[in-house]
């Protein structure tokens, strides 16, 4: 997740969503914390779900930690996890 031409920036409301109701998997490339509490809801690997953006939709907190709203949440590209699936076997 540190070479940024393995990763995009999909927008929750946007990008994202139409990804998501599309059946692509998204897979997050950095933490998400909100503050406070301070718990991460996603960590690099971890597939965004309907269920995380209802959540971070939501939210009504002063800072997201990990989260760039000039460009949106930090995903894997298509090609980097089909990379990954091919040397994973």
């Amino acid at each position: 997740s540190y070479d940024e031409n393995n990763c995009d920036y999909l927008e929750l409301e946007g990008s994202l969503k139409a990804a998501l109701d599309s059946g692509r998997e998204v897979v997050s490339a950095s933490f998400i914390i909100p503050y406070p509490p301070g718990f991460p809801i996603l960590v690099p690997g971890q597939v965004v779900s309907q269920e995380i953006l209802a959540f971070m939709l939501a939210l009504d907190v002063s800072e997201i930690h990990g989260y760039r709203p000039d460009l949106g949440l930090r995903v894997f590209t298509a090609q980097a996890l089909k990379k990954q699936t091919k040397t994973a076997k």
